[in-house]
């Protein structure tokens, strides 16, 4: 049997890896507090992340309530599914819930324009043009043309980016995938 300490560390460095920050200052678990309040619709105070993370020097056992409101916002049901899934034998990296920085066309209005970045130095700008349709504003050191359109519902760092129906001058349209090797490495909203 997985100890609840353990499990509550594996909770503790999701979240971390979540808001890509070092969870050191006051700074930091402010900011963790506001971003559960957005996600979850709950809050956890300040001093209550703190104390969970031992920023003070006083050991504690968080009330289940705490650790429900952390499962959902890395997007359990609630704490015991979080056990139940990481105690599992079979649980593997093959499937796991998404928790890098992600855009998804859903939260965008028409206008909007993101920044996208991939490896070899490839950086584009986006424009939101609604339905899930994008135009490229800028490009750099990529096959992407200022001008084109395509479709995509969802870009998340560190995953390649499929492409629906890219249009590029006058060829038909296309199936591309931007971040093959690496995934993209920038998803900004501007």
């Amino acid at each position: 049997m997985i100890s609840n300490d353990h499990n509550i560390n594996i909770l503790k460095d999701l979240i971390t890896k979540s808001v890509n920050l070092q969870m050191q200052s006051t700074s930091d678990f402010a900011f963790l507090s506001g971003s559960i309040q957005e996600r979850t619709h709950e809050s956890i105070g300040v001093n209550t992340l703190k104390r969970l993370w031992g920023f003070y020097a006083i050991a504690v056992t968080p009330r289940e309530s705490t650790l429900n409101i952390l499962a959902r916002y890395v997007g359990f049901r609630n704490w015991e599914d979080f056990v139940q899934y990481h105690s599992t034998p079979e649980q593997n990296d093959a499937s796991h819930i998404v928790l890098s920085n992600h855009i998804s066309s859903r939260s965008l209005s028409t206008g909007d324009k993101i920044r996208i970045a991939w490896n070899p130095g490839r950086v584009c700008l986006l424009e939101y043009l609604g339905l899930e349709t994008f135009r490229v504003l800028e490009s750099e050191n990529s096959k992407l043309k200022p001008g084109n359109t395509f479709h995509a519902s969802l870009f998340v760092e560190g995953q390649p980016l499929l492409m629906d129906y890219l249009v590029q001058e006058s060829s038909a349209a296309a199936l591309y995938v931007a971040g093959s090797n690496g995934g993209l490495t920038q998803v900004e909203l501007l």
